[in-house]
């Protein structure tokens, strides 16, 4: 294995998933075509998955973590629960 750049070793930068319901996982094993389930921007096609690559699929969606990145799918940020529960008591009614 080959060993990391420094600046990408020293960061913290995982990805989660808010809404778990469904979503499982996968690698792309083999080189029979799959397309991700969304379009990039200003891309009037479907774009390929790759053999080894990491996506999500939940029932017949497939999605890159790209896609699932910029769809809100997954987040980056660590304490997204926090921000979750504080929209929603922001929507509850007020008593």
């Amino acid at each position: 294995m080959s060993e990391v750049p420094s600046p990408v070793r020293d960061r913290d930068e995982r990805l989660y998933v808010p809404e778990q319901e469904g979503w499982k996982a996968r690698i792309k094993d083999g080189w029979e075509k799959q397309y991700c389930f969304y379009k990039r921007p200003g891309e009037d096609f479907f774009h390929l998955l790759m053999s080894g690559e990491i996506f999500l699929q939940r029932g017949e969606e497939q999605v890159c973590l790209m896609c699932a990145l910029r769809r809100g799918i997954v987040t980056t940020d660590r304490l997204y629960w926090q921000r979750a529960e504080r929209r929603v008591r922001e929507k509850s009614p007020k008593a």
